[in-house]
């Protein structure tokens, strides 16, 4: 009797706890999808069990299609995650190992790639420059390419550094990642995926996006910019490859996790290394950060019409999706404040920011270059009546002015707020993901 009474108890308040959750969470999601910033479906889960699970806007615009949980969206760059276990899974199957040099797996190498390794292309410390970074690029989406048409774009391109030296973002290396599982695998990377990784983890809805397939409960995409949406830009989906082609489910990513925590994929010891940071607190496909004593595991994904998170909180048993078929959908604020309310706290509901027109001479006291580190410059610039910021290796994001030195980016949730000096702009103070940067004008 005792025993019962007790699980009572306990199943009482774990129920208490779950709606305690779902309420919080809808009232902070549903503040996202009325200012227009979100379209999409969430999913929290607490140790394997969802203690909340809600879908919002639509999977079409134009035809008025709700999204479902059942809803399919391009990953983006958290596709990389499973090119990731699929390389470890080859060196389990003894087909290659993380240590070998890349080019040893590959048809054809530039000289100057020959010392790169592949755990050097899993970490993003190989030096290989990001196709998706290259001018030529917006011209190459739009056609499909396996592996050739990226490759070109920076064959003949010397290294950004020495391999191994330093991190920086390439979707090259997870393009040549894709490549080796090709060979090593004897298949099609995503073949291999299906077989090796989706098959056995139950993830029946998770594949490579195609153009041509007819692909149940896909959505569309679109760009919103905080107003009614727009349909997004084309790109064929051969082009993201490995890096970021493949469509699932918040379903499919709660049964990945699962499938990690049971060894169903990979073992223990290949998920441990997954998750092994080599610099910028990047790992396999995977950034590893901790924050107040936490262990938190996840990427964020962006490509075309979709913007994604998944992340893993490992001491709390957490795991947070967010997928949206808005490229500016906020999943990064959107999944911090979901976190935050598993873990009982409050999140912030975000602030409706309105944009205000200011003279032209005052925009210009804005420009300069702010120093945020000294390898990190944020450069302001004016093009009309437009203020145009662009940080050092990323592209250039337009700001809107809320007030007087006072300005946001409707793409990102963030706000810059420019410090005067004796009356003239001296510093600037970057807030995003709650943190403030600051930054002086250097020029």
């Amino acid at each position: 009797m005792g025993f019962r009474q007790t699980f009572l108890i306990v199943a009482l308040a774990t129920a208490s706890f779950a709606q305690d959750i779902s309420a919080k969470a809808d009232q902070f999601v549903s503040a996202f999808v009325k200012q227009n910033r979100f379209s999409g479906v969430v999913l929290v889960a607490n140790h394997g069990k969802p203690i909340f699970e809600k879908a919002y806007g639509m999977a079409n615009y134009e035809w008025g299609v709700p999204n479902t949980m059942d809803t399919r969206f391009r990953l983006g760059s958290v596709t990389k995650q499973f090119t990731a276990a699929a390389i470890l899974k080859l060196e389990e199957m003894g087909k290659l190992k993380v240590s070998d040099k890349a080019c040893d797996h590959l048809p054809a190498c530039p000289e100057i790639w020959k010392s790169v390794t592949i755990h050097q292309l899993l970490t993003h410390t190989s030096g290989i420059h990001s196709f998706t970074d290259v001018p030529g690029y917006t011209k190459v989406k739009a056609f499909p390419s396996r592996y050739d048409a990226q490759v070109k774009l920076v064959w003949e391109m010397k290294l950004d550094f020495d391999p191994g030296t330093r991190f920086q973002y390439s979707n090259t290396g997870y393009i040549i990642l894709g490549k080796i599982i090709d060979k090593a695998g004897g298949m099609p990377w995503e073949d291999f995926l299906r077989k090796e990784i989706f098959l056995p983890a139950g993830m029946n809805n998770t594949m490579h996006d195609s153009h041509s397939d007819l692909i149940l409960k896909r959505a569309a995409g679109y760009r919103s910019n905080g107003g009614p949406p727009v349909n997004a830009s084309y790109i064929d989906m051969r082009i993201p490859g490995a890096a970021g082609a493949l469509i699932s489910t918040a379903g499919d990513l709660h049964k990945w996790d699962r499938a990690l925590a049971s060894g169903k994929v990979i073992t223990e010891a290949s998920m441990n290394r997954m998750w092994t940071v080599d610099k910028s607190d990047y790992a396999y496909g995977w950034v590893v950060q901790k924050q107040d004593g936490k262990t938190i595991q996840g990427h964020s994904g962006g490509v075309d019409g979709f913007s994604t998170q998944l992340s893993r909180i490992a001491e709390d048993g957490l795991l947070i999706v967010v997928l949206s078929n808005f490229e500016d959908g906020q999943t990064s604020e959107i999944r911090r404040g979901l976190s935050q309310i598993a873990m009982g706290k409050d999140a912030e509901l975000p602030n409706q920011q309105t944009e205000v027109q200011l003279e032209t001479a005052l925009l210009d006291e804005y420009v300069g270059s702010y120093e945020l580190s000294p390898t990190f410059i944020l450069v302001v610039t004016r093009d009309g009546t437009q203020l145009i910021t662009q940080a050092t290796g990323q592209g250039k994001l337009p700001i809107y002015a809320e007030a007087k030195d006072l300005f946001f980016p409707k793409l990102i949730p963030a706000t810059i707020q420019f410090v005067r000096e004796d009356g003239k702009v001296a510093s600037l103070i970057l807030k995003q993901g709650g943190r403030e940067m600051k930054a002086k004008k250097t020029q």
